[in-house]
């Protein structure tokens, strides 16, 4: 489908380019009836307003976008470093959008943020979430590369991707636990909009199946409080508490740990604890946090080579005079390993980390 133009909105409407024109830029002159008209009908077939095309003419590709789901999750610090140290030798702006504020995913502020990133020519986008379909589409539609981490990019689409191996990591996460003869895990984890969690999950089940041991799914929003409400009323309900806690991300790890801070419930002696994703201060805990390291700076750093050089070959191509939609490419998809750091609160007696 080709790009919408005023002129297709004015064909809806039934209106001149003119008035059309008025009414996006919100110039006097209309009425609000027209200027509801023009404006629906923008929304439904999928109109840019004009200053992205005049970006387009001036070639202007200044900015690179990292959409993220709450930044309130460390994992992102480390990405984010990686995705600069990899982008620091071009002339681009690196900014980041956050559509899950405070955890809470909000698919308006979605539409918006892709918007703005359009009518502002970004040269490209990189997303820690897998996007709507129809938001998918619209960037594709405007010839915006798109790189995927942490999510699993449309299956329908060639897209590139640099993701873990989650399901490989989970069992290996599992095979850990067994080996310390634990049989009663919970899993506490974020929605499956988030799309890691399906391999997460998997990995964690499969892995009980295989060693005898039972796994409770005990499912959360995607934040701190909402961790610590989930579990607190998950203990409430069950007359003894687990043998493992097995938290899927950082934001739900620190909701579970003041929780079992304020019960006063020993790690590891009482419960064992493994959390997904490294972060700054693992080690400085009391115990030492055992975790499931995914490298979030070397993806980051994948991520943002990846996109260089598909938006260098669009300038490249734009120079030949050629078409500029981004040409993806199977290498373009790579999946990473992760590693388990072993430390004291899976109830390892270790004082030094012991990568596997």
């Amino acid at each position: 489908m080709g790009k919408v133009t005023i002129r297709d909105v004015s064909r809806v409407t039934g209106l001149s380019t003119y008035t059309v024109s008025r009414a996006l830029s919100g110039a006097p002159g209309v009425s609000a009836d027209s200027r509801e008209q023009v404006l629906a009908a923008a929304r439904e077939i999928g109109y840019i307003p004009n200053r992205a095309a005049q970006g387009l003419r001036r070639g202007s590709r200044d900015s690179i976008a990292v959409i993220v789901a709450s930044t309130a999750n460390s994992y992102y610090l480390d990405l984010m470093t990686g995705i600069q140290q990899a982008l620091r030798h071009f002339d681009w702006t690196v900014i980041i959008a956050d559509v899950a504020v405070d955890g809470v995913y909000n698919p308006r502020l979605e539409d918006r943020i892709v918007q703005r990133l359009i009518e502002s020519r970004t040269a490209g986008v990189i997303t820690t979430l897998t996007l709507s379909p129809e938001n998918t589409a619209l960037l594709a539609n405007w010839d915006v590369p798109i790189v995927f981490v942490d999510s699993a990019p449309p299956e329908s689409a060639n897209f590139p991707s640099v993701t873990t191996d989650n399901y490989n990591a989970s069992l290996m996460v599992g095979d850990h636990l067994a080996e310390h003869g634990y049989r009663d895990w919970l899993f506490l984890v974020y929605p499956r909009r988030w799309t890691t969690r399906i391999d997460r999950e998997r990995g964690i089940r499969d892995a009980a199946s295989s060693h005898n041991a039972h796994v409770e799914v005990l499912e959360s929003e995607n934040d701190e409080d909402s961790a610590f409400r989930t579990l607190e009323a998950y203990l409430a309900g069950s007359e003894r508490i687990p043998r493992v806690l097995i938290a899927g991300n950082n934001p739900l790890l620190l909701g579970a740990l003041r929780l079992i801070r304020d019960r006063g419930i020993r790690i590891p002696a009482d419960m064992a604890v493994i959390g997904y994703d490294e972060f700054a201060w693992a080690s400085l805990l009391d115990p030492p946090l055992t975790v499931l390291d995914e490298d979030s700076e070397a993806i980051g750093r994948l991520a943002g080579q990846t996109l260089a050089q598909i938006i260098n070959e669009q300038v490249e191509a734009a120079k030949r005079g050629e078409s500029q939609s981004p040409v993806y490419r199977p290498e373009y998809r790579r999946q990473v390993a992760g590693r388990l750091i072993v430390r004291r609160s899976c109830g390892c007696h270790v004082d030094n980390e012991r990568p596997r």
